[in-house]
């Protein structure tokens, strides 16, 4: 009789990249479709499932360079390829063509550079902090805006959304530090603790409770980055609070 055989643990890690690539494929279906509320709801449990994997790799000491790139790939289809077919959908599809597309697919291509560059820099010390604002919380901020109004005022939105997606792409690809997401882990300080709690209450909220509850959240984290950068002490800051191993 076969036994078969188990499945390795620095496999598992891979399997949650995979669930984040396939629910953000997931939205994009629905996108196409007409279910904009579940697309965006889609991405936010890709988000949940992006934020276990690497973190998973290193509590079991199983990080490696294949789950790297392909942590990357899911990346960019479920946190810019996903945000984009959903502006395209709600707000810029009735544009013409061109500055639609280029709107549209500013998340796209401020991710796939943000991705790359990211991937590149790995290969000299990895640093305590993010340059630039990730692509998942860059996604997490479209969605709030889509989760914020309802499905009939969505053709009134496009005053504040369209901006707000050029800001978001903007500061992706910008060198302003922000702060890296908590360790899952109560051991790594009371800092961490709070930011970990804080991170889970909010997608818990926003998935479960109140879709509103979502915007000001990832507000506050995309400001925190410009406000440490315009009173110059982001490079005093200590961002190893939420990154020591243990």
């Amino acid at each position: 009789m076969k036994i078969k055989k188990p499945i390795k643990k620095d496999h598992i890690p891979s399997l949650f990249t995979l669930l984040n690539m396939f629910l953000g494929f997931l939205s994009i279906i629905s996108a196409i479709e007409g279910f904009y509320l579940r697309a965006a709801y889609l991405l936010i449990a890709a988000s949940i499932f992006d934020g276990m994997d690497g973190k998973l790799a290193r509590w079991i000491q199983a990080p490696s360079k294949f789950g790297s790139e392909l942590d990357s790939l899911a990346d960019l289809v479920s946190f810019s390829v996903a945000p984009a077919v959903l502006i395209w959908t709600i707000y810029t599809s009735d544009l013409p063509v061109i500055p639609g597309a280029l709107i549209a697919g500013a998340p796209l291509f401020a991710g796939a550079i943000r991705l790359a560059r990211f991937n590149a820099s790995q290969h000299s010390d990895p640093k305590p902090y993010f340059e630039g604002l990730p692509a998942p919380v860059g996604a997490l901020v479209i969605i709030s805006l889509i989760l914020y109004y309802s499905p009939t005022s969505y053709t009134g939105a496009d005053k504040l959304v369209l901006p707000m997606v050029i800001a978001v792409s903007f500061l992706m690809v910008s060198q302003i530090r922000y702060t890296k997401t908590p360790m899952l882990t109560v051991r790594a300080g009371l800092g961490n603790t709070l930011y970990l709690l804080g991170t889970v209450g909010t997608l818990f909220i926003a998935l479960f409770i109140e879709r509103r509850f979502l915007l000001p959240m990832v507000l506050i984290y995309l400001l925190s980055g410009i406000v440490r950068w315009l009173m110059r002490t982001d490079a005093r800051v200590d961002f190893r609070s939420v990154e020591k191993k243990i």
